[in-house]
C-alpha cells in the first residue's frame, strides 16, 4: 500500500529529517516505477500499484562488500522472474564465513529454501560450529519448511543446493550438497574445482560414461542431492586444504559456472575481472555482468575471497 504524507511530513522533509516525528513515515525519496514512472507506486511485493507491472524486488540484485577481505554479489539474471539464489558473507578480521545456495526451481518456494539455508548455516558458523554441522543445521531448517506456511509446500517440498566455506588464516574448509561450486583460482594457471557436483552427469561419468555425451544429455544438470524434506539422509561432503600460494577462493552458483565450464576459462575470467575492476566487489559485479552478457539464463551468485599464505604480506596491507 502506498503511504501518504501526514500534515507534518512536508515540514519535516524540508528540515532534512529522515523520518517524520509525527507519523513515523520514512521521508527518503521513493523510487518511481520504471514502467509508468509513478513515484512511490511500487508495493512491498515488487509490483506497481498503478500499472501492475513487476518493478523489481529487493533480492533481484544484492551485494556484500567486505573491502579487501571478501565480496559477494547475487543477481536475478535475465530469464527468471525472481532471484532464487541466496548468499551469506561474514568476516571477523581476515576470517571469512561464506555460504551460497541455489533454490531448486521445480520445487515450491525455492527462494525461501535458499534464504533459509544460508541464514541457518551462516548463523551456525557464527556460533563457532564446524562446517559440516552448520550445513546440517541448514538441512534441518529447510526440511521444516514443508510443514510450515503455504500447504502447497507439502506437495512440492522447498529445496535448494548449498556450498559453504570457512577461511581461517591460510586454512580453507569447503562443504557442499548439490551443484553449487567452490574453486581455487591461483595467480597463474587453471582454476581447481574444489567441489564435485551432485548431478546426474557426474554420476554417470564416474560409472564410465563418455564425459562429452553425458554433458550433452538433457539430464546432465539434474541434481542427485539437495536440501529439503524429500532429500532423504544426505551427509554434506567437505574438503580442507592449506593455501601454498596466493590466490582467490571463489564460490558460485551454476548461473555463473555454466558459462565458464572450462577450468582455464574460469580462471581467466576471474583474473580479468580482478585486474580490470581493481576491487573485489567490482570484480564480483563484473562476473555477474559477464554471465548476464552471456545470456543470463539463471540466477547468478559469486563470492570472492583473496587468500595469502601466512608469512607472505598480502597486496595492499600488512600480514596479520
Amino acid at each position: 500500500m502506498t503511504m501518504t504524507d501526514c500534515a507534518s511530513c512536508a515540514d519535516e522533509r524540508a528540515a532534512g529529517a529522515a523520518f517524520c516525528e509525527v507519523c513515523g513515515r520514512s521521508l527518503a525519496p521513493e523510487p518511481a516505477c520504471p514502467h509508468c514512472g509513478t513515484p512511490g507506486g511500487v508495493g512491498t511485493d515488487g509490483y506497481c500499484e498503478n500499472c501492475g507491472m513487476l518493478a523489481g524486488r529487493e533480492r533481484d540484485h544484492l551485494e556484500t562488500d567486505c573491502g579487501e577481505v571478501a565480496a559477494a554479489v547475487t543477481d536475478r539474471g535475465l530469464r527468471h522472474h525472481r532471484n532464487e539464489d541466496a548468499m551469506w558473507l561474514a568476516t571477523r578480521g581476515r576470517d571469512v564465513d561464506v555460504v551460497i545456495s541455489d533454490g531448486v526451481s521445480s520445487s515450491f518456494d525455492p527462494d525461501v529454501a535458499s534464504l533459509t539455508a544460508v541464514s541457518s548455516s551462516g548463523e551456525a558458523l557464527g556460533e563457532g560450529v564446524d562446517l559440516a554441522t552448520a550445513i546440517g543445521a541448514a538441512q534441518v531448517s529447510v526440511a521444516k519448511l514443508a510443514a510450515e506456511g503455504d500447504p502447497r509446500r507439502q506437495a512440492s517440498n522447498p529445496a535448494c543446493t548449498i556450498v559453504a566455506a570457512t577461511v581461517r588464516g591460510d586454512s580453507v574448509t569447503v562443504g557442499w550438497i548439490g551443484d553449487s561450486r567452490a574453486y581455487w583460482v591461483p595467480e597463474e594457471g587453471v582454476a581447481e574445482q574444489l567441489t564435485e557436483d551432485d548431478s546426474w552427469a557426474t554420476h554417470v561419468i564416474s560409472l564410465g560414461a563418455d564425459p562429452e555425451q553425458a554433458m550433452r544429455d538433457p539430464k546432465a544438470h539434474a541434481i542427485t542431492a539437495w536440501l529439503g524434506a524429500d532429500a532423504g539422509s544426505i551427509a554434506p561432503r567437505t574438503a580442507e586444504f592449506v593455501v601454498g600460494d596466493p590466490g582467490h577462493l571463489v564460490l558460485c552458483s551454476d548461473g555463473l559456472w555454466n558459462y565458464l565450464t572450462d577450468a582455464a576459462a574460469f580462471a581467466a575470467a576471474v583474473r580479468e575481472g580482478l585486474r580490470e575492476q581493481g576491487t573485489l566487489i567490482s570484480a564480483a559485479r563484473w562476473l555477474a555482468d559477464y554471465a548476464n552478457t552471456a545470456g543470463g539464463a539463471d540466477n547468478i551468485t559469486v563470492a570472492l575471497v583473496p587468500i595469502t599464505p601466512l608469512g607472505i604480506t598480502p597486496l595492499g596491507g600488512e600480514q596479520e
